[in-house]
C-alpha cells in the first residue's frame, strides 16, 4: 500500500465515523428534548404595585421622575444611559425612589429589588 492509498482509506474511515456519530446523535437529542419538555408555567405571578399600577421596568414611577426633576433642578444632568457616578436614582419595587451611590445601586439591581432609573452627573440641563 502506498501513502496515498493509506490516506484515502484513513479519510474514508474518518468520514464514516463522523457520519455515524451525527446519525446517532441527532435522534438522541430529539428524544431527550421530548422527555424533558418545555419549562412549565408558574402557577401564579407576583405583581408588585407602583403608584397603584403594576411596576414597569420601562416606565419610571412618579416618585422616580420627581427625584430626577429635583436633581436636575440642583444643576445635575441626568440620563438613562449608564455612567460611572455616585448619584444614581433607584426606584424600589414598591415605587419609592432614592439616590444611591453607584455600588449600592448595582447591588439593588443585581438582587432585583428595584430599577436604576437615572444616572446624574454635574452639568446643566437634562
Amino acid at each position: 500500500m502506498t501513502t496515498i492509498d493509506l490516506a484515502r482509506s484513513g479519510s474514508h474511515l474518518v468520514r464514516s465515523s463522523v457520519l455515524s456519530f451525527v446519525i446517532s446523535f441527532v435522534p438522541a437529542v430529539i428524544v431527550a428534548e421530548k422527555m424533558v419538555g418545555p419549562p412549565s408555567e408558574p402557577d401564579h405571578q407576583q405583581v408588585v404595585l407602583c403608584d397603584h399600577d403594576p411596576c414597569d421596568a420601562d416606565r419610571p414611577s412618579a416618585a422616580a421622575a420627581a427625584m430626577v426633576d429635583h436633581l436636575v433642578g440642583q444643576g445635575l444632568r441626568c440620563t438613562v444611559r449608564p455612567r460611572l457616578t455616585d448619584t444614581v436614582v433607584v426606584e424600589w419595587l414598591g415605587g419609592e425612589a432614592a439616590v444611591l451611590p453607584f455600588d449600592e445601586a448595582l447591588e439593588v439591581a443585581a438582587h432585583r429589588r428595584g430599577w436604576l432609573r437615572s444616572y446624574c452627573v454635574p452639568g446643566a440641563g437634562r
